[in-house]
């Protein structure tokens, strides 16, 4: 298999049983040495203690990653995760929460422009969105998939949401399942360099969330 690399991927989709699914996955060539690390009702992004990674401060190497209550879930590159959620807790609707921060933050300012790139779970709405700021685009729009499929985005290469971009063999069940997914299966076994994984899965009380590290 031809491998790519794509940089962070952010996914939501259906797993096989119908419930709304979402994934956020680290790969990287210059910063390996990192783990996700689930707190609370949240993801972070940290690096290993005792690696040359450590001596950086840089916030788009150490960040939030996903956050969830009993109804929304988001997961995101950066430090627009908590953002888009405190919108949401405020009442603004999924795409006006996703375009109000992303339009406020614009994309990383490093030496490649780095896209912003989140998904997003409303469970009371049973809908999923995709959204993406890049150096000359701005992309948030509503996800449609069937049982068994995700939706993605990635830093490189695909940073808009499209149609094609569609795992139609996502056949997991759990969260556990959907971080050893995104970092192995199907589509994205052909994406290079996977570091880290947090899933979250909605359930009829809320999210159930894994994470997962390449090296553990």
């Amino acid at each position: 298999m031809l491998e790519m690399y794509v940089g962070r991927i952010v996914g939501v989709g259906r797993n096989q049983n119908g419930k709304l699914t979402a994934a956020y996955r680290i790969s990287s060539r210059s910063f390996p040495n990192r783990s996700a690390k689930k707190t609370g009702n949240s993801v972070n992004i940290v690096v290993q203690p005792g690696t040359a990674d450590a001596m950086s401060d840089s916030p788009y190497i150490a960040y939030e990653c996903m956050i969830w209550n009993e109804r929304f879930a988001i997961v995101s590159n950066g430090t627009h995760t908590r953002p888009v959620y405190e919108r949401l807790k405020a009442g603004n609707s999924p795409r006006d929460a996703i375009v109000g921060v992303l339009v406020g933050l614009d994309r990383e300012f490093d030496q490649h422009d780095t896209p912003r790139i989140c998904g997003l779970i409303d469970l009371a709405e049973d809908s999923l969105w995709l959204g993406s700021i890049t150096a000359n685009s701005l992309a948030v729009a509503p996800v449609e998939v069937a049982d068994g499929q995700m939706a993605y985005i990635t830093t490189y290469e695909f940073p808009l949401p499209q149609a094609g971009q569609t795992d139609i063999k996502f056949n997991v069940t759990d969260a556990d399942e959907t971080c050893r997914h995104v970092i192995a299966g199907s589509v994205f076994a052909g994406f290079e360099k996977p570091i880290c994984a947090a899933s979250c899965v909605g359930t009829a009380s809320g999210f159930e969330t894994a994470v997962l590290d390449v090296q553990a």
